[in-house]
């Protein structure tokens, strides 16, 4: 059924968000536009004759409805759906029920994409309606006494949730390291790939990329028949097969490659992953974001498309529900633009005049961003640096903060900013601040100085951070140090009180709110950290930590996966909170046990018992507690 041309142009400039449309896009949309007639009788075939769309009622009533039979939405004139499977590529399983025989119009997938391109009003308004359809679906998916699920079903996972092996479904191209750059290219050309691994008895070595022919090869002017290990790139970053894509995005994202080797359990090639691969499972809003940022060719693009940050990341957490998934996301967002930004500064003054590491401290560092984090980073530079390039960086300190400020990263309150020279150090004056936090370890040098033991490398010199990291994780050991860092660590209230009751740890109006991160999570964080230190761990994220403590032989298997239990309820606690408050004034970390279900009530009570039982055996370990 083809619908009156001139009729659909009057009726979509009363339709948002086709109102925000230009003339040419309106008048070529209408021409795509289909129409169906849709009764009681035909209702059951329409999504079957017309899936994956975008839907709009032109006339007539209908009632969506989930898998279930809860009832979405009633639909009538000019109202849209369809578009969260568009936007998330999930199959469509709701269902649709006629109340008046109607008119629905029907927007193929393709064209819709088309306009979120060419309309930035146009995308985010449906980014916007798609978050609200996904809280009205959370509520109906929620369990009997008002708890909320953990975790989602399959069907709202986001793609980068998948296993790299369930993507992966080619088998890895290799070629021995006497193989000539001529027969790399001719593989690659016959195998229609754009990299290929370099493989000897089993062993990875390398990978040659279509990027490598053109730099090192054509441009250089090399002989063909040199032998591919003399231009591949040695040593490339992996991951396994086991990880998800979100994994193996952070990574290509902090290493800015295209192609990512994949090894199966035993280490050995198992398929290659590339941006391509990337995109074409996830064509939602992270990746074309990430995109987007390393797209940017100045500051003010980058500031332009940082701005759609809020609105994705919003959108991504109400869709995966993982705060974990979250918090690499986002610390890949602002590695990304940490880069950029860096990148803008060379441009305008030049390359470093000599060896340096931008370090991501605290939440960056560790990978745990939140919705409202603010920065934490520092310089770690070469030693024997004369007064000129002292200056630039000190230069670049200011315009990274100054940028990631105006990216939507605030500057952090207690000023541990790479644009204040106390976090702008020498290797060498790192080490002589730790010794001294170490050595002297008062209690404000102490809550201050746990910031600095998580660290990441953003951008740099490997080598340098990896001889930092090594001496500082050294220095960390001290059994003083330890000792002190124990005593700090008991001397936290957890906020369980009398009989197992919370007792609130806010002041004045607020007082009965608990600050789940300050007392929850910053003190898992806590605990594990000082676990990492005695064992002389580099490792900055606390999971991570935990895995590595699993042989520990002062923190038995039964606390280490209490540990990991607690960090992971009270960060997902935590960020269905801050998703509950998003675009309020209320605290972002501090809740009201009360509005809390039975049953996520009784898991924090939980959370905060493992936690007290953790202090006291902190206290006894390390011998410094009374």
């Amino acid at each position: 059924m083809q619908p009156e041309f001139g009729d659909i142009i009057r009726f979509l400039l009363d339709c948002p968000p086709f109102d925000q449309l230009d003339g040419e896009q309106r008048q070529w949309i209408a021409g795509q536009i289909k129409a169906a007639y849709v009764n009681e009788h035909n209702v059951e075939r329409f999504f079957k004759d017309y899936s994956p769309a975008l839907y709009i009622v032109r006339s007539g009533g209908f009632d969506l409805f989930t898998p279930e039979g809860q009832l979405i939405e009633r639909l009538e004139s000019h109202d849209l759906f369809g578009f969260p499977s568009l936007l998330s590529g999930r199959d469509v399983v709701n269902r649709l029920e006629v109340i008046e025989d109607g008119i629905i119009y029907i927007i193929a997938g393709a064209d819709f994409d088309k306009l979120r391109q060419q309309s930035r009003a146009f995308e985010r308004y449906f980014i916007r309606a798609h978050e609200q359809r996904l809280l009205t679906e959370t509520q109906h998916q929620r369990r009997p006494g008002g708890a909320t699920p953990t975790t989602t079903s399959p069907s709202y996972a986001d793609s980068l949730q998948l296993p790299i092996a369930e993507v992966v479904k080619r088998a890895a191209v290799c070629l021995p390291s006497t193989a000539t750059i001529q027969q790399a290219a001719q593989t690659m050309r016959e195998e229609k790939i754009s990299s290929v691994m370099i493989v000897d008895e089993g062993r990875l070595l390398g990978i040659v990329t279509d990027r490598d022919l053109r730099n090192r090869v054509v441009a250089q002017g090399l002989d063909y028949g040199i032998h591919v290990n003399a231009i591949m790139t040695q040593a490339p970053t992996t991951v396994g097969s086991h990880q998800r894509l979100l994994d193996a995005l952070t990574l290509m994202t902090q290493e800015n490659v295209h192609h990512i080797p994949v090894l199966d359990a035993n280490d050995q090639p198992l398929g290659m992953l590339t941006n391509t691969d990337l995109m074409r499972q996830q064509k939602s809003e992270p990746v074309m974001l990430i995109s987007a940022l390393n797209k940017a060719a100045d500051l003010a693009s980058l500031v332009s498309e940082a701005s759609h940050i809020p609105d994705y990341m919003h959108s991504f957490a109400l869709r995966v529900n993982d705060a974990g998934a979250v918090g690499r996301l986002l610390a890949s967002l602002t590695d990304t633009m940490t880069r950029k930004l860096i990148d803008f500064y060379e441009q305008e003054h030049g390359v470093a005049p000599a060896s340096y590491v931008w370090l991501a401290f605290g939440s960056q560092g560790r990978e745990d961003q939140t919705l409202s984090s603010d920065q934490d980073n520092g310089l770690l530079l070469a030693n024997d640096l004369n007064e000129q390039q002292l200056q630039w960086f000190a230069g670049l300190g200011d315009y990274v903060c100054e940028g990631l400020a105006a990216c939507g990263v605030p500057k952090c309150p207690g000023n541990i900013m790479a644009s204040n020279p106390d976090c702008r150090h020498t290797r060498e004056g790192w080490l002589e601040r730790f010794t001294t936090w170490t050595e002297s370890p008062t209690p404000k040098a102490l809550m201050y100085c746990q910031i600095f033991f998580d660290s990441r490398n953003v951008r740099g010199n490997k080598r340098l951070y990896q001889s930092y990291r090594e001496a500082v994780a050294k220095l960390g050991r001290s059994e003083f140090f330890l000792g002190n860092l124990a005593r700090l660590q008991s001397n936290v209230q957890v906020p369980l009180g009398l009989f197992n009751r919370f007792r609130g740890t806010e002041s004045g109006k607020d007082s009965d709110l608990i600050d789940i991160k300050r007392y929850g999570l910053a003190l898992v964080n806590d605990i594990v950290r000082l676990y990492s230190l005695h064992a002389g761990l580099t490792e900055p994220r606390t999971l991570t930590r935990l895995a590595l403590l699993q042989d520990s032989k002062l923190l038995n298997r039964k606390d280490n996966q209490a540990l990991g239990e607690a960090w992971q309820f009270l960060t997902q606690l935590r960020l269905q909170h801050q998703l509950a408050v998003w675009g309020t004034d209320h605290p972002k970390n501090a809740l009201d046990p009360d509005e809390l279900s039975t049953l996520v009530r009784r898991q924090l009570k939980t959370a905060f018992s493992i936690l007290k039982d953790c202090q006291q055996g902190v206290g006894m370990k390390f011998g410094r507690i009374g």
